[in-house]
């Protein structure tokens, strides 16, 4: 099962032009995709609604889109939503999503933007996997680590918080609606995966808090409820694999684009790579292939 992660800059590449083909074309062959920078009906990219389009390039992908800024537009005397955010295509049927919303800090002197978390719920291969994907904030290491922590509080509560549609049950105090229930939903899987851009580097403090702490004596201290870097789950180093270059000649620059997994995951991951190829954006994708 191949995963890529990618913030593909509203379609924009690294010659200034716009081309969600183009964008498509590095995603082909993977099973599940998360994007990041992800736009609908914005006058800048061709007024597409760019999820929709990559989706129907890869041959009708399932999708589901997270949008973080929704903003009401008329184009051609038709209203539509002016959207930007986060998106997960997947070959698989979606069962469920969600999207969770970060606190935002509005500085006066920055562009911040709304900023969340979209989760899909897919079975695949390798059982229901919860997918979210995020892009972290580029303003400061404190609202990164507040993203951090809010998506690893979402991820370890998921259990009890239940399905989208939860509370099935009849009692003899509580009756529910039975047009509630038109078919019944998968129990949350523990097993999730956690991509995206995260504008951190191994060596800042939210990379820690989800990766696990460094030990002088065991590296990286895996945490039952936490998550795993697959790029070093795959024998990479924390610090190869850039993924936003600095110098598109010798593709050097700093790794900040991740496919994090839960543990029972990560065991079963086989490779992880930078596409380091394609430059239809400002950033790199970044693929994990996991044994099925």
């Amino acid at each position: 099962m191949r995963v890529v992660t990618y913030n593909i800059q509203f379609g924009r590449g690294r010659d200034g032009r716009y081309d969600v083909d183009r964008t498509a074309q590095a995603l082909e062959g993977a099973d599940i995709v998360g994007l990041q920078e992800a736009e609908a009906y914005w006058d800048r990219s061709g007024n597409i609604h760019q999820v929709e389009h990559i989706a129907a390039a890869l041959g009708d992908y399932h999708f589901v889109y997270g949008a973080t800024i929704d903003i009401h537009k008329t184009v051609a005397g038709v209203h539509r939503r002016r959207q930007f955010g986060n998106a997960v295509l997947s070959r698989w049927p979606i069962l469920t999503t969600r999207t969770f919303l970060f606190p935002k800090l509005s500085p006066r002197n920055a562009h911040s933007i709304q900023r969340g978390l979209t989760e899909a719920t897919i079975e695949t291969p390798l059982g229901v996997v919860r997918v979210y994907t995020s892009h972290f904030s580029h303003l400061c290491t404190e609202e990164r680590i507040q993203h951090a922590q809010l998506s690893l509080d979402i991820h370890r509560r998921a259990a009890a918080d239940g399905t989208v549609s939860s509370g099935t049950a009849i009692t003899d105090n509580a009756r529910i609606d039975p047009s509630w229930n038109e078919s019944p939903l998968p129990a949350v899987p523990a097993s999730a995966i956690l991509m995206g851009d995260l504008n951190f580097t191994p060596d800042d403090p939210p990379y820690s808090l989800l990766a696990g702490p460094r030990s002088s004596g065991y590296g990286r201290l895996v945490r039952p409820d936490g998550f795993v870097d697959t790029w070093t789950a795959a024998g990479n180093r924390e610090e190869d694999g850039p993924t936003l270059y600095r110098d598109m000649s010798t593709k050097r620059g700093i790794r900040i684009d991740y496919i994090l997994a839960t543990p029972d995951l990560a065991e079963r991951v086989k490779s992880a790579e930078v596409l380091t190829d394609t430059e239809a954006s400002d950033h790199q994708p970044v693929a994990t292939t996991f044994a099925e």
